[in-house]
């Protein structure tokens, strides 16, 4: 086995610990969206999810390093890219709404789809600019917004998910450069720089 398998196995085998670099949207200020959620999870068995607290609400758009495989220079060079390739990207509006079983967790679904997925595209260019063989997340997801991990394995099926409840409008005027750290039930995060649309 190479050397570069070993490291692959070593990273989906961590359980908890710093992940790497990651392009998020994230919700520090978006009231509605945390009300919305407050809502949902009122509706959700704590005994199979652990809930989400609003301060860590966030949408993950792509994928930039691995723990301890950049170095600052290089992320500079990359915040400095995307803050170039964003001074054309318009602000948008961001509707969540339909909470669903996301491959286990629950979370909202986002459109349009394609506005957040064409966000992730200058971003995800603008690191490779940099870094040509960055690990970037080729995901089959549609974009959405996690607000409960579950518990244990098949947890979603301990649970209704009601389509009830109404929807949120999030502004969409930045997306930021965050470390991204797993936990047991949970993600973490620090913000390493934040990129306006400048439109």
């Amino acid at each position: 086995m190479s050397k570069m398998s070993n490291a692959n196995d070593k990273r989906r085998d961590r359980r908890a610990g710093p992940l790497g670099y990651y392009w998020f949207i994230t919700f520090e200020h978006a009231s509605d969206l945390h009300a919305l959620t407050e809502e949902c999870q009122q509706a959700i068995d704590a005994t199979c999810f652990y809930p989400v607290s609003s301060d860590r609400l966030h949408l993950t758009l792509d994928r930039i390093a691995y723990d301890g495989e950049s170095a600052r220079e290089q992320l500079d060079s990359i915040v400095t890219a995307a803050r170039r390739a964003c001074r054309d990207q318009m602000p948008f509006t961001m509707t969540i709404e339909q909470p669903s079983n996301l491959r286990g967790a629950i979370g909202f679904k986002v459109s349009p789809a394609e506005r957040v997925r064409n966000l992730r595209d200058v971003l995800r260019s603008a690191t490779l600019s940099v870094l040509p063989e960055a690990p970037v997340k080729e995901s089959v997801s549609d974009p959405h917004v996690t607000i409960a991990y579950p518990a244990f394995a098949r947890a979603a099926d301990a649970v209704e998910i009601s389509t009830a409840i109404p929807r949120a409008d999030v502004s969409v005027t930045e997306a930021a450069m965050v470390l991204l750290e797993r936990r047991e039930f949970s993600y973490s995060w620090d913000v390493y720089a934040r990129i306006s649309l400048a439109g």
